[in-house]
C-alpha cells in the first residue's frame, strides 16, 4: 500500500505491467459524453438490444426536441472538451510550432 494512493478494489495485469484500479466514484471519474455519431448508430443498429440502450440517450441529436433545443445543446456540449479533444488540439498547436 502506496501512502496518499487509494486502496485498490481490483487490478489488471497487461503489457504494461499491473495497474490497481479503486471504483470509489466510478461513475463521477468516468463521465466523458458519448460522440453523437456513435450513439446515433447504436440507435439505429439491428442489434435489438443495443437499439433499446440506446433509444432514449440524452446526449443525442434525437432527444433534443427541436431546432431551438438542439442548437442550445451543441453550444453546451461545445464548451465540454473531452481528454481525446484536448489531445488533438495540443497535437495540432505542437505541428503547427513544429
Amino acid at each position: 500500500i502506496v501512502k496518499g494512493k487509494p486502496e485498490a478494489h481490483f487490478s489488471l495485469v497487461h503489457y504494461a505491467g499491473t495497474v490497481d484500479y479503486n471504483i470509489s466514484n466510478w461513475l463521477v471519474k468516468n463521465k466523458d459524453p458519448l460522440n453523437e455519431t456513435v450513439v446515433g448508430l447504436f440507435q439505429k443498429s439491428t442489434l435489438k438490444l443495443l437499439s433499446i440502450l440506446f433509444a432514449n440517450y440524452a446526449g443525442s441529436d434525437a432527444d433534443a426536441g427541436g431546432k431551438g433545443a438542439k442548437g442550445g445543446s451543441k453550444k453546451k456540449g461545445s464548451s465540454f472538451q473531452t481528454v481525446s479533444a484536448l489531445h488533438r488540439e495540443n497535437l495540432n498547436k505542437l505541428m503547427t510550432n513544429l
